[in-house]
Order: structure tokens, then C-alpha cells, then sequence
């Protein structure tokens, strides 16, 4: 299914810094499998701070195309970097790399994590080999229940080819990692836990352990 005005696309609940509220963006060329219910899909996104819009000469828009895969769980961020020039993410973390097993996987990424317990949970060696089948210039970043993919914008052809692979790691994704990090909570007392920015298992408030 394609939409060129991408109004299909909601961006408010996107846990990453480019749909946040101190920036100003817009969605096009939205494209998903119409057989798919799980919210995977790819599109096309301007983005800018909004602090730019009115100052003369400043060129502070950036175009990508980007794939959402939403997640049957909750998470610390998690980014991945491709070591080519200029592959660095928006915003990258200054927390130390991770260094894992698989040699051809470390050559291709930068691993930069809040948690190193869970880069080394979610990827295992299959999840690895899937995101290695990527195009070279597209970095990864999980944060909360979302994984964005996010490319230089790409023609149409390509982003076909990066929603079938958006489609294929979403089957990867390592079923333990769901026992470690709960799901958000949609309601109930524990949604406060994440009001706060991120999960905790202990009680808050006037929670009841």
C-alpha cells in the first residue's frame, strides 16, 4: 500500500528525538503491506528544529527514509552505526561501544548502548546476520517498543527493499529479549514507570510490591 502523502504514518507516539516536540517534521511516500497488521512500514521524513523555521539562511532541514518496526517489548536505547564515513546516527549516545562475536558484524557497526546486558540479548547471532543484509548506509536505533531504521533518502525501488528487510528482522527479533524487558504498559499503575523515561521493576509510589 502507497501513500504519497504519507497520512497514514503516525509519528506522535515515535520514542526518538525527531518526532519530538521541539521539532518540526512531515511524513511522505508511506509505504506498507497491506496483508501486515503488526504496524511495520517505511516512509520518507523531513525533520528540522523548530527553532530554525523563522531564521534566514539556515538550512537546517534533513531528508531520510526511515522503517518502523514496533516491538513486543520495552528496552533501554540501543543504536547501531555504520562505520562508514558519515554513517553516524543523529544524536548518537557517548556510552562506551560493545565489541560481540560475530567479527563481520563489529567491522560493519558501531554498537553504542544504555544497557550492554541488552545489546548482547537482542543481538544473537541470527538477529546479527539479518540486520548485516541491510543497505551499507542504513543505521539502527531501538528505543522503548520501536525500532526505526533510517537511511539517506532513498528511491522507491530501495524502499520496497527496506521494508521487506524491516519485515524479516522483525521475525528475528530474540523471543528472550521479552522476558527480560517487559512491554510498555498501555494502562494500569505501571504506566506511570514510564512517565518517568524508562522501565523499572520495583514499585513506584504508592505501588504495592
Amino acid at each position: 500500500m502507497f501513500e504519497p502523502d504519507g497520512g497514514g504514518v503516525e509519528t506522535g507516539w515515535l520514542p526518538f528525538p525527531m518526532f519530538g516536540p521541539g521539532t518540526e517534521h512531515g511524513v511522505e511516500n508511506a509505504i506498507r503491506n497491506a496483508g501486515d497488521t503488526d504496524g511495520t512500514q517505511v516512509f520518507d521524513v523531513w525533520f528540522r528544529p523548530a527553532a530554525e523555521r523563522d531564521e534566514p539562511g539556515r538550512a537546517g532541514t534533513t531528508h531520510l527514509t526511515c522503517a518502523v518496526v514496533p516491538l513486543p517489548f520495552g528496552c533501554p536505547r540501543l543504536e547501531l552505526q555504520p562505520r562508514q564515513p558519515g554513517g553516524d546516527l543523529v544524536g548518537a549516545l557517548a556510552a562506551d561501544r560493545i565489541e560481540l562475536e560475530l567479527d563481520g558484524f563489529n567491522e560493519r557497526f558501531r554498537i553504542v548502548a544504555d544497557d550492554r546486558r541488552f545489546a548482547v540479548a537482542f543481538l544473537d547471532q541470527r538477529m546479527m546476520r539479518s540486520l548485516m543484509g541491510l543497505q551499507p548506509e542504513v543505521s539502527v536505533i531501538v528505543n522503548e517498543d520501536t525500532m526505526l531504521l533510517t537511511a539517506p533518502q532513498l528511491p522507491p525501488g530501495e524502499m520496497l527493499l527496506l521494508l521487506e528487510a524491516a519485515r524479516v528482522i522483525r521475525h528475528r527479533v530474540p523471543p528472550v529479549v521479552a522476558t527480560l524487558y517487559p512491554p510498555r504498559p498501555s494502562k494500569g499503575p505501571h504506566e506511570d514507570r514510564w512517565l518517568q523515561g524508562h522501565w523499572s521493576p520495583d514499585p513506584i509510589g504508592d505501588e504495592v510490591p
